[in-house]
C-alpha cells in the first residue's frame, strides 16, 4: 500500500503535466520520455531504500528524521521538515479539499432545502453559515488533525491502508477503465489487457488492505 501511495500521483498528474509542455512538438515527446522519469525515481527510491535498510538496520522508526541521533543536527532537521509540511500543507490538499468541499456543500444543500423548504431568514442564513467553503474546509482539516493525533503511533498502516484503499484505484483501477471509454478505436486486445490491469489493481487493493488491517 505504501509503495502504490508513492507513484499515485505519477497516474492523476499524466495529463495535467501533458498538456502543460509548452509546444506541440515536445508534447509529441511526452509519451518516451515521462516513462523513462518515472523508472528513474524509482530507481532512486529502490537504491535510497535499501542503502537506507543497509546503513540502520531493522531500528529504522516510522518517520526517518526520529531516527536520526539525539544533537543538533537532527534538531535543526526536525524542525526544518515540520516548518515545510506546515507551509506546503494547504498547497498539498487545494485540489482534494476543493474537490471535498464542493461534493458535501452540493449534498448539503439539497438535504437542507428539500427537508425544510420554507426555512425562515435566521434559518437560511444558518444554512448558508454551515455550507461556506472555508466551514467545511476548516472542519475537514480539524478532521485530518484528529485522525493524526490519534493514529500518530501507526503512522505505517494509516499510510500503507490509504494506498491500499485510495492509490490502488487511482493508479490501477480508474485510469484503464477511462482509457476505454474514451477512445472508441482501441484493440480488443488493448480492451481487454485494460480490463485486466484493472481487475489486477482491484485484486492488490484488496490484498494489500486485508494484510494491513490483519498486521495493526
Amino acid at each position: 500500500g505504501t509503495s502504490v501511495l508513492l507513484f499515485e500521483g505519477s497516474i492523476t498528474l499524466l495529463i495535467p503535466l501533458q498538456e502543460a509542455v509548452a509546444t506541440p512538438q515536445d508534447r509529441k515527446k511526452f509519451p518516451t520520455l515521462y516513462p523513462k522519469v518515472i523508472m528513474g525515481i524509482i530507481s532512486f527510491y529502490t537504491f535510497f531504500g535499501i542503502f537506507c535498510w543497509m546503513s540502520f538496520g531493522n531500528s529504522v522508526n516510522t518517520v526517518m528524521t526520529t531516527s536520526l541521533p539525539p544533537g543538533n543536527l537532527a534538531t535543526t532537521v526536525q524542525l526544518a521538515y515540520s516548518v515545510a509540511v506546515i507551509f506546503t500543507f494547504p498547497l498539498q490538499n487545494f485540489p482534494s479539499l476543493e474537490i471535498a468541499c464542493s461534493a458535501i456543500a452540493s449534498v448539503a444543500q439539497k438535504l437542507v432545502y428539500s427537508s425544510c423548504p420554507s426555512t425562515s431568514g435566521n434559518g437560511r442564513l444558518m444554512a448558508r453559515l454551515v455550507l461556506n467553503r472555508n466551514v467545511i474546509a476548516s472542519c475537514l482539516v480539524c478532521l485530518l488533525g484528529l485522525v493524526a493525533v490519534l493514529t500518530m503511533e501507526r503512522l505505517d498502516k494509516v499510510v500503507s491502508l490509504m494506498g491500499s484503499l485510495l492509490g490502488c484505484p487511482l493508479a490501477f483501477c480508474f485510469p484503464p477503465l477511462i482509457h476505454n471509454q474514451l477512445d472508441l478505436s482501441l484493440s480488443r486486445r488493448r480492451l481487454w489487457l485494460n480490463k485486466m490491469i484493472s481487475y489486477l489493481g482491484l485484486g492488490a487493493m484488496i490484498l494489500a488492505s486485508v494484510a494491513t488491517i490483519l498486521t495493526w
